[in-house]
C-alpha cells in the first residue's frame, strides 16, 4: 500500500490548512510532515470516535502497540516511507497518545482560562514539537515559540467546534469567561445567544492571536512549515472574530485560495 497517497488523499483536500501551507514546502520535509499529521489526526480521532470507554480503552491499546511494534496502518506506512519514522521516538508519540486520550475523554471542564490554554498547549503545542522533531536541528531551546503557535492554532479550532461540541454535551469554555460574558453551554447549543457570545468568541481568539503571533517570530527559519501554518490558522481567526454567529449554524472553513494566497504571502516572507 502506497502510504503516502492515503495520507494525501485524506488530508491534502481543499479547505484543510495543510492543503495549503504544504505547498510551500519542499520535499522530502512535506511528506513526513504530512505522514505526522495523518498519524496525529488518527490519534485524536481516538476519544471522539466512540462514547464507550470500553471502545476507547481498546483503540488505545491497538494504538500502543502499533506505535511500538509497527503496523499496517496506511498512516505508519507512510511515516516509514517519507523518512519520519527515524527522525521520531515512538516515545514522544506514545506522550501524544496519552496526553490526547486522557485529556478529552470523558467530560472536560475548565475552571479558568489559563487551564483550558494548557489544554491547548499539551494538544496542539505537542504537535508542533513533534513536527520540529522532523527537522534536523536542535528545537529545545525553541520549544516554548513551538507551544504557543501550535497551542494558540489548537485554541482558534476550539472556538471554531465550540457550537458542534455543545451541542454534543462537550463544552470547553471556561467558567470564568462564561460568567464574565453570562452565555452557557445549553444558550450555544440551541443557538439562543446574545452579545455575549460575540464578546467570548472575540476574547478566546484576540488571546490566542497574541500568544501565537509573539512566538512565531521566534521560530528558527527551519521551523518554515510552522510559520506557513500559522499564517492560514491566523486566517481562520480573523474569519472568527469577524464573525462569531456563523460558528452557530455551521463549521466555518475559509475557502481553499485564500488559505493557498495566505500560505504563499508567508513563504515569500520566508
Amino acid at each position: 500500500m502506497d502510504g503516502i497517497q492515503w495520507c494525501r488523499d485524506r488530508l491534502l483536500v481543499p479547505g484543510h490548512p495543510l492543503a495549503a501551507s504544504l505547498l510551500f514546502v519542499p520535499s522530502p520535509d512535506r511528506e513526513r510532515i504530512l505522514s505526522l499529521k495523518a498519524v496525529l489526526a488518527e490519534i485524536s480521532a481516538i476519544p471522539e470516535s466512540s462514547g464507550d470507554d470500553t471502545v476507547v480503552r481498546a483503540k488505545l491499546a491497538w494504538w500502543e502497540d502499533a506505535l511500538t511494534s509497527g503496523s499496517e496502518h496506511p498512516a505508519l506506512l507512510a511515516l516509514a516511507q517519507s523518512g519520519a519514522q527515524e527522525r521520531l521516538n515512538a516515545s514522544d508519540l506514545l506522550a501524544f497518545l496519552h496526553e490526547v486520550v486522557g485529556r478529552c475523554q470523558g467530560g472536560t471542564r475548565f475552571e479558568r482560562y489559563e487551564e483550558l490554554w494548557a489544554h491547548c498547549l499539551a494538544l496542539g503545542g505537542g504537535a508542533a514539537r513533534l513536527e520540529a522533531s522532523l527537522i534536523s536541528i536542535h528545537h529545545g531551546r525553541y520549544q516554548d515559540a513551538l507551544e504557543s503557535v501550535g497551542g494558540a492554532g489548537y485554541l482558534f479550532r476550539v472556538v471554531r467546534d465550540m457550537a458542534v461540541d455543545a451541542r454534543q454535551n462537550r463544552w470547553f469554555a471556561p467558567l470564568d469567561l462564561q460568567a464574565q460574558f453570562q452565555i452557557s453551554r445549553t444558550e450555544v447549543a440551541e443557538s439562543k445567544v446574545g452579545s455575549g457570545w460575540d464578546g467570548l468568541v472575540r476574547t478566546l481568539i484576540e488571546r490566542g492571536v497574541r500568544a501565537g503571533g509573539d512566538a512565531v517570530a521566534s521560530l528558527s527559519p527551519s521551523h518554515r512549515h510552522l510559520a506557513i501554518a500559522w499564517a492560514v490558522d491566523y486566517r481562520l481567526a480573523v474569519h472568527l472574530m469577524r464573525r462569531p454567529r456563523k460558528i452557530l449554524s455551521r463549521r466555518l472553513l475559509p475557502g481553499h485560495m485564500g488559505n493557498v494566497w495566505a500560505a504563499w504571502r508567508a513563504a515569500r516572507r520566508l
